[in-house]
């Protein structure tokens, strides 16, 4: 049988494949990221006995920057899994399958003592509420990542072009509200490393890539109609979101983060979006 077409139709080349599971990565791991430091209080949690020294502070640069270095994780998924899409595709269960993989190599059998794992339960002082608190959050990422790369070459229909453009905007807006984030404390000169967590931020960042898909999705679908309104509209919400509503807060609390360049600063998520989506074929 010939790869590039079969009874579900044409399949996504190489290079798009290991796109969508970067993408699926990076959705996941700030989705879930999002919800279970809440639910957990990673602020709290990383702060206590030996934590303090093993885990960088969840408002640290190094954390402001995770989003960014989840692309090249994504991409790496995405060629390891690569090799293994014949499988993934054609065996049946494929999806429970990934998942056991990546739960047992990934999570609980990692050659390192990590969290959750048996070696980090075993040869570091980690305590095991951490352990017990941490596991969640990557099992249920892993299992919404496995099932969503499982269902790549599976779908017969593929995803809408509206779709495609709204989630890539998506990722643009929520990588580039963390990008601001760091040039913002740099220009400030903040040392985030000794700042208290804010949930705040994090909340908030789950909502601007929520509203910003829902908008996207909007603007292409609208966009045929090329009524300049629409992109008033679009590119003015999206404003008000990424870069007036962050600025205007970080001043009325008084936030360290706080300077009249941060309307400017956080334009350039906004501007990325707009090359995305204005691009001619």
């Amino acid at each position: 049988m010939n790869e590039s077409t079969d009874t579900i139709g044409k399949l996504v080349t190489p290079w798009q494949y290991v796109t969508k599971i970067t993408i699926y990565h990076v959705v996941t791991y700030i989705v879930c990221g999002i919800i279970f430091s809440s639910l957990f209080n990673y602020s709290e949690l990383f702060n206590e006995g030996c934590m303090a020294t093993y885990m960088q502070p969840i408002a640290s640069t190094n954390t402001l920057m995770g989003p960014l270095f989840q692309v090249v994780r994504g991409l790496l998924f995405g060629l390891v899994l690569l090799l293994l899409r014949e499988y993934i595709r054609t065996e049946k269960l494929g999806f429970l399958k990934l998942y056991t993989l990546i739960l047992v190599l990934g999570i609980i059998n990692t050659p390192g003592p990590a969290p959750s794992s048996i070696e980090g339960m075993i040869y570091t002082k980690v305590p095991w509420i951490v352990h017990l608190k941490g596991a969640p959050e990557i099992m249920a990422q892993t299992f919404l990542f496995a099932w969503w790369v499982s269902s790549i070459d599976k779908r017969k229909k593929q995803m809408s072009e509206m779709t495609k453009k709204a989630l890539i905007a998506t990722i643009i807006c929520v990588v580039g509200y963390s990008l601001c984030g760091i040039i913002i404390a740099a220009i400030q000169q903040v040392d985030v490393s000794n700042e208290v967590s804010n949930i705040h931020s994090y909340i908030t960042l789950g909502i601007a890539g929520a509203l910003c898909f829902v908008l996207s999705y909007w603007y292409v679908k609208k966009r045929a109609a090329k009524k300049t309104i629409n992109a008033i509209i679009y590119y003015g919400a999206l404003y008000a979101i990424c870069a007036a509503y962050p600025a205007i807060h970080n001043m009325v609390t008084d936030s360290p983060y706080q300077t009249p360049l941060a309307f400017v600063i956080c334009c350039l998520p906004i501007v990325a979006i707009a090359i995305h989506l204005e691009k001619k074929k």
